[in-house]
């Protein structure tokens, strides 16, 4: 960690900074909005972006202002791709909106909330709860349909703004062919009320039903489907629209009033979407637009990460492994402009590392002012429910894994009595709290997820119902000297893991037999291979007697 330290100091102040911008606002409810695209099963790094708007809130209402979430599902947007788990026909469903496509999943109205609800529900557990817009109903809204006639109205000005922003690093033949398309583009595109499609073709080919003309006078919009060519000039509001997203983006900040919110880098870039959205907020709608808040993304063992693709690691996968603490503490110790990376196999390590940031909170641990101060600020906000005035003792991850796997052979009573056994020796106590039993059955299931998913070889452990017969052909005298005496030793009275790691290398030691060949046999005898947990807490959670038959069986 000590290479991290600077980043640690550097980021005990992005919060505060960050608040300290959002209040120059001074609205009479701050409202902090992300928003996703429901193109698929949503990954883990958009929960960065929900994390981030929600600590803003929560460093508000700590101020005594009034301030709220908002989560937009983008679920009015077309669909562009269809990830591989998806069995709607392309044929059939490619250019319809993902709230008009019918749910193959079979649980939920749409498409576009199938995936919305997938990702709402992990929400509570992450410790966020924003108030949830479906795009396709605010679209439906008088606020949002008057922001689309302004638009529409606005058109050449949308049109400057984006030559200005969009066109900037075009060489000469490319910004000559963009400014002659821009001369009869309109900001929205319309449903086809014949194919219901917004756009015809996907990735690569896409070709919208933009609105070809638009009479503000007469409030009358005129449109061809690029799909079925069925083509209109029509009122206002017989027809659903949907403005392009450059323009979509700015729309809604005006018609929620938003006061700040959070943009991936690729949006957030300089004279990006989001810069262009802040100058048609001014423009076109007369104010001064969010707060904006870049941040880098969330990347994979190094990968980046994209929902329609299919391929990816949701908020879900995150929870089946892992503590949402561990999550919003990896995404909020860093700058935000710094890209986080989530190494699966590390996370027995990074829990560690958290819980000890965790004691120095609580002032358990030697810490100099800087962490003690650093703890302050940012414990509380990754903590998913309030903080505790008492620290609450938690199972080692890394004790879980092992115990979790030993759930064949030994019973979920006794399993838990070796859980507070080691707790009480670890964390120095005499009793156990309800707090603290209520925390290790979902402790041992992350473990047990986790090391059947991402563990390596050496840390699985699997201890058949018998020692095979071919593993006990191979024991020489020499070894089952070792074990018999061994017997003898671990029978006489209860002995503490290092007393039982003592006793193998001791009676290894007297019987001449190698402390390694030693160490091998019983690996063996315990879980058919020649390495594994740390052989004196591994005997100890298995329990001696149970090890005193194991090895008598073979003898």
């Amino acid at each position: 960690m000590t290479s991290e330290e600077p980043q640690e100091e550097f980021s005990i102040h992005w919060i505060r900074d960050l608040v300290d911008r959002v209040l120059e606002r001074n609205p009479e409810q701050y409202l902090i909005v992300t928003g996703k695209s429901m193109s698929g099963s949503v990954h883990i790094g958009f929960m960065k972006e929900v994390i981030i708007a929600d600590v803003i809130k929560r460093e508000l209402q700590a101020l005594g202002k009034q301030a709220k979430t908002v989560f937009i599902s983008d679920d009015y947007d077309p669909i562009r791709s269809f990830p591989p788990s998806l069995t709607l026909s392309p044929d059939e469903y490619m250019g319809v909106p993902y709230s008009d496509a019918p749910d193959p999943y079979g649980c939920c109205e749409s498409l576009g909330t199938h995936w919305t609800n997938e990702l709402v529900e992990s929400f509570p557990e992450f410790g966020v709860d924003p108030e949830v817009v479906l795009q396709s109903q605010l679209y439906k809204t008088k606020k949002m349909l008057d922001a689309v006639r302004t638009c529409l109205a606005n058109t050449e000005t949308i049109r400057a703004i984006l030559i200005e922003y969009v066109a900037r690093d075009f060489d000469e033949k490319q910004k000559t062919e963009y400014i002659e398309s821009m001369k009869t583009w309109y900001p929205a595109s319309v449903i086809c009320p014949v194919c219901g499609r917004i756009q015809s073709g996907g990735k690569g080919s896409i070709v919208p039903n933009r609105v070809t003309a638009y009479s503000p006078e007469d409030d009358e919009v005129s449109y061809e489907c690029a799909h079925c060519g069925h083509s209109e000039t029509a009122k206002f509001d017989k027809l659903r629209m949907k403005l392009s997203w450059r323009v979509d983006w700015p729309a809604k900040w005006y018609v929620m009033q938003t006061t700040c919110e959070p943009a991936g880098k690729d949006h957030a870039v300089k004279g990006g979407s989001y810069d262009t959205g802040l100058e048609m907020s001014r423009r076109v709608f007369g104010w001064s637009g969010p707060v904006k808040v870049p941040f880098e993304w969330v990347r994979l063992a190094g990968r980046d990460m994209g929902t329609s693709k299919g391929n990816v690691f949701t908020p879900r996968s995150w929870l089946n492994i892992a503590p949402p603490e561990l999550f919003r503490y990896m995404v909020l110790r860093t700058d935000l402009e710094k890209a986080n990376n989530i190494q699966t196999d590390l996370i027995p390590d990074l829990v560690d590392i958290y819980e000890t940031f965790e004691r120095t909170y609580y002032g358990l641990d030697d810490a100099d002012s800087e962490k003690q101060d650093f703890a302050r600020v940012l414990y509380p906000n990754t903590e998913v429910h309030p903080v505790s005035d008492e620290y609450i003792p938690k199972l080692s991850f890394k004790f879980a894994t092992v115990t979790s796997q030993l759930k064949g052979i030994l019973s979920e009573e006794t399993i838990l009595e070796r859980c507070y056994n080691v707790l009480k020796k670890q964390h120095n106590l005499t009793e156990i709290s309800p707090d603290t039993k209520a925390l290790i059955p979902t402790r041992l299931s992350r473990a047990l997820a986790w090391v059947k998913e991402f563990g390596s070889d050496q840390e699985k452990v699997e201890v058949p119902d018998n020692v095979p017969t071919e593993i006990i052909a191979t024991l020489t005298e020499a070894d089952k000297s070792f074990l018999a005496s061994l017997v003898e030793t671990l029978g006489v009275d209860s002995l503490e893991e290092d007393d039982i790691q003592a006793a193998i290398f001791n009676t290894a030691r007297d019987v001449h037999v190698k402390p390694k060949r030693a160490f091998q046999v019983l690996y063996m005898i315990l879980i058919s291979r020649k390495s594994g947990p740390r052989l004196g807490p591994f005997l100890s959670m298995l329990g001696i007697d149970w090890v005193l038959e194991r090895i008598k069986s073979v003898l």
